[in-house]
């Protein structure tokens, strides 16, 4: 018996040994240290009861770019990037994308299989960035929201959000959001205010938008158009994401990859907020005082969206039909530049609304493209005539700031 009990303590002891000598790899691991935060924020973009519409597939699509830029970079530039990916209605993910260095490789690091906050609301929001800053206490922030977009306009305005294309939120107006949602949401939560809103989405480069994120954003980076349905060129694009953003790359790079595209269509701006669009919001006070639109002048402003009756305006082009002369013209022009420090737009634009009577467009695709001749990197609504948005355009705090 004494023999036996000897002959066990032998084994387990052994057994101890062995289970020394071999640690779990995982914590020999070294990961990259993080001083900064990106969000990716991609809610869901069907409706309540269907996935049709959606980009749920363009958004794996993108992730996986992401990594690869990650990869191919050899890290995050001490981003920690925390990703809200909903795949219904009422289901969400978050995960980490973090950097191994001991294996050179991004990896994914499930936080919460069931993520909270699904419904659409500014309270939601609120939380949801908050929850973001429980994960990622950084104290420096950039937001990335991949959705439809229709611009300022008010929730439900747009009822046939393209499939191909990207407005603020899913389908249905249960599923959207106001802009002045995501003001409070960010003034209103512990990120307080943010380096930069980029929005992978339709018609968001627009004084309207800009004005609305004014104190909660350093810059805006969108587009004044559709985008088509790959989005950005993450693979390419996203290291001028991370770290110090390089706003410049970010539009050459969006640029570079839609004109070598089978689809050579879109544009980008990065947008001054702050001081800047409010400095441009004074001069359009002093314009608006001094000049009224002719309404018979509007087909001659370069508009930038597919509308059979159009929302969307270029700045520029809409001042220079006022008929703005020295010194208010001089004044605008120094804002504007100082507004929109980049931009970048293609020769045409691609909108999934089909229409026969556009007057110069794209031989290749004739009836779902338009011709830019002017472009100053950002939108105007105040012209428009669009009964969906004449009155409501009103409401807005630029109108109220500028009228």
């Amino acid at each position: 018996m004494k023999k036996i009990l000897t002959l066990l303590f032998v084994i387990l002891a052994a057994i101890t040994l062995i289970g020394c000598d071999h640690d779990d790899p995982t914590d020999n691991y070294r990961y990259e240290q993080v001083t900064k935060t990106l969000f990716v924020y991609m809610p869901w973009t069907g409706s309540k009861t269907s996935s049709n519409g959606s980009l749920t597939d363009y958004f794996d699509a993108n992730i996986k770019s992401m990594q690869n830029a990650i990869n191919t970079n050899g890290g995050l530039k001490a981003t920690d990037i925390i990703v809200y990916k909903a795949s219904s209605a009422s289901q969400a993910v978050m995960f980490r994308m973090r950097y191994n260095i001991t294996l050179n490789k991004c990896e994914l690091d499930t936080l919460n299989v069931n993520a909270p906050y699904n419904a659409i609301t500014k309270e939601n929001l609120t939380s949801l960035l908050n929850q973001v800053n429980s994960y990622s206490n950084t104290g420096y922030y950039s937001i990335l929201v991949g959705c439809h977009g229709s611009g300022w306009t008010p929730r439900g305005s747009d009822s046939t959000m393209p499939r191909a294309s990207r407005a603020f939120g899913g389908q249905g107006v249960d599923l959207q959001y106001d802009l002045s949602d995501m003001s409070y949401a960010i003034a209103n939560s512990a990120m307080k205010k943010v380096e930069f809103v980029s929005f992978d989405d339709c018609y968001m480069a627009n004084v309207e938008t800009a004005y609305e994120l004014r104190d909660v954003t350093n810059y805006l980076v969108a587009s004044t158009s559709e985008v088509m349905g790959d989005g950005f060129p993450y693979d390419t694009l996203f290291k001028y994401m991370l770290g110090t953003p390089d706003y410049d790359n970010i539009c050459k790079t969006f640029y570079t990859y839609y004109t070598n595209n089978s689809y050579p269509y879109g544009s980008l701006s990065a947008i001054k907020c702050g001081d800047a669009i409010k400095q441009m919001a004074s001069v359009m006070k002093d314009i608006n005082t001094t000049y009224t639109f002719d309404q018979s002048k509007l087909s001659s402003v370069q508009y930038l969206d597919g509308y059979d009756n159009n929302v969307f305006f270029d700045l520029e082009s809409y001042v220079d039909q006022l008929g703005v002369t020295a010194p208010l013209s001089t004044n605008f022009k120094t804002a504007l530049d100082n507004l929109v420090p980049f931009k970048v737009c293609t020769q045409y634009i691609y909108t999934a609304y089909t229409n026969s009577y556009r007057a110069e467009t794209d031989p290749k695709n004739p009836y779902n493209t338009f011709k830019v001749n002017t472009f100053s990197g950002i939108t105007i609504s105040d012209p428009t005539l669009n009964k969906t948005v004449v009155e409501s355009k009103k409401n807005t705090a630029w109108w109220q700031a500028t009228h």
